[in-house]
């Protein structure tokens, strides 16, 4: 919910309200229920979903609902998934294999809202999953560190992570005899792990807010001469339809086919209380305006250096590089400093807040004055 007028209201994301377990046993170790991909336990009565999925950058309504619930306790985020689908079909089985491949469920997490760092976590129908961090965004040189590139020292979020499938109906999976009717995904991440190297990460608490995202790759199926299915072309909202690209759909819009542009990410509150209240709000992420700022400085930044082969630290030869939905705030005090490594550090000032940003896109917020965090309740 965005309460003032902000020349970034039209991408301000979605929001929603984690409600804490209501189940009191998790330890570091081990979640408080039994992760089976069942959400129709009583752990999820009661727990509201999402909005439905939209496509990842066009208008073009997904042809399948996708939707999310979400809690939380002192150890763990759970998430739970729902996806319609007619047609249940996956093939991949080794663990951390590139699940996208196949049709598939994705989390995305950033706890400090820094751009880089953030974790990433995919599941397909088979419950074969994928993990991994990314250091910063690709755009910006990053890189996957995951057990998939580095079997030994790769990062992971095992043993302490817990998910499971479940497949409507009787679980039938890979059979072009039985009309699906959705499938299910029940993930158990342990926050340990999802703060891992976000210095200034802060723990869960009530009205506390971090970044996130859900993303859902669909490929077309067909029935082969076999019986068995393929993949066939038939994205739905590709330039040129019908061609042999995914379909991505995601919570929030990315504005272009990227889930790694984490500034876009939705917005993720905590909340104290194990079930939705009447006097719950949604709390205004206050930060919104001046990382839209910085972001906007940042992006101006990337076309002066495309044309220019440099950085400059004179906002007024960034002027014709601001482009929708990232303009300069008017009321925004910007400066910018060039760094000895070829790149640049920007702030913008916006009342009592200071973004700061560089090259790499790492972001971070400060305030002028001492006290609580704007996103939580005074």
């Amino acid at each position: 919910m965005l309460i003032s007028p902000s020349p970034y209201a039209a991408i301000y994301p979605r929001q929603y309200i984690a409600y804490r377990s209501n189940v009191h046993t998790s330890t570091a170790e081990e979640p408080a229920i039994t992760i089976d991909g069942d959400l129709d336990k009583p752990f999820w009565k009661d727990i509201p979903w999402t909005e439905d999925f939209v496509d990842i950058s066009t208008d073009t309504p997904p042809s399948q609902r996708t939707m999310v619930k979400m809690r939380w306790d002192d150890h763990f985020l759970f998430v739970g998934a729902r996806m319609e689908e007619t047609d249940v079909w996956a093939t991949l089985e080794q663990e951390n294999s590139v699940i996208f491949h196949d049709n598939d469920f994705e989390i995305f997490v950033d706890c400090d809202g820094s751009n880089h760092n953030y974790k990433e976590f995919e599941i397909n129908a088979l419950g074969t999953t994928w993990t991994l961090l990314l250091n910063k965004p690709y755009d910006d040189g990053g890189c996957e560190d995951s057990k998939r590139v580095d079997p030994v020292n790769g990062y992971d979020m095992s043993p302490l992570i817990r998910s499971a499938t479940k497949v409507y109906p009787n679980d039938a999976i890979n059979r072009p005899d039985v009309r699906n009717t959705h499938w299910t995904a029940e993930v158990a991440l342990p926050i340990s792990k999802l703060m891992e190297r976000n210095e200034l990460a802060r723990r869960p608490s009530d009205g506390r807010q971090w970044r996130i995202n859900f993303s859902r790759v669909q490929w077309g199926v067909k029935v082969n001469e076999r019986g068995e299915y393929e993949k066939t072309p038939c994205c739905q909202s590709c330039a040129v339809p019908g061609t042999a690209a995914e379909d991505n759909w995601t919570w929030c819009s990315q504005g272009s086919v990227a889930m790694h542009l984490p500034e876009r990410w939705g917005i993720l509150q905590f909340s104290s209380s194990t079930s939705p209240r009447n006097d719950e709000v949604v709390l205004e992420y206050k930060e919104w305006d001046v990382r839209c700022c910085a972001m906007a400085v940042y992006y101006a930044q990337k076309g002066y250096y495309n044309k220019e082969g440099k950085y400059t630290d004179l906002i007024e030869s960034l002027k014709p590089f601001f482009k929708q939905p990232f303009l300069l705030h008017g009321a925004a005090d910007v400066s910018i400093t060039l760094t000895k490594e070829e790149g640049f550090i920007a702030t913008a000032k916006i009342g009592a807040l200071t973004a700061t940003i560089n090259q790499e896109r790492y972001l971070t917020v400060s305030r002028d004055v001492v006290g609580p965090p704007f996103s939580e309740k005074a």
